[in-house]
């Protein structure tokens, strides 16, 4: 089975790896950036099943990433400080497929982020509790 891939574009340390830490947990595939840059480097070398975006990055800033993204069809959730509604509707209207505000509930992000790849027809087809394996596309069990 493939594995879901989701790069995260946060320049906060603490926040980047609570939500990789947490998505690695449901057993995601996560990268991540630091900076506009990197994510550009990385988005240019590899294929994204979707994208965790801050908007206030160093050296290239969401909004400017966002267009970057734009002809690789990869959805993007932003996920930033500025919560202010010209700030959302701008998000959106940019292309987002959903806007989080900081600070969050890990929650609510694994929630998004599982609509948006549901949307996208990338959802979760492996289950897995404890030692149990759920195949929901080949309707087996192990």
């Amino acid at each position: 089975m493939l594995m879901i891939k989701i790069l995260i574009v946060e320049d906060q340390i603490a926040i980047r790896e609570l939500i990789a830490i947490n998505l690695r947990r449901m057993g995601y595939d996560c990268s991540v950036a630091h900076n506009g840059r990197m994510a550009a480097d990385l988005i240019e070398k590899n294929s994204y099943d979707l994208i965790l975006l801050d908007i206030m990055l160093p050296e290239i800033d969401g909004y400017e990433l966002i267009k970057y993204i734009e002809p690789t069809a990869t959805p993007v959730i932003f996920i930033t400080a500025r919560g202010g509604l010209k700030d959302r509707v701008k998000g959106l209207h940019l292309g987002a497929d959903d806007y989080i505000v900081k600070p969050f509930e890990i929650e609510e992000l694994i929630a998004r982020v599982e609509s948006v790849l549901r949307r996208v027809g990338k959802g979760k087809t492996l289950l897995e509790i404890d030692h149990v394996k759920i195949d929901i596309i080949q309707r087996t069990v192990k």
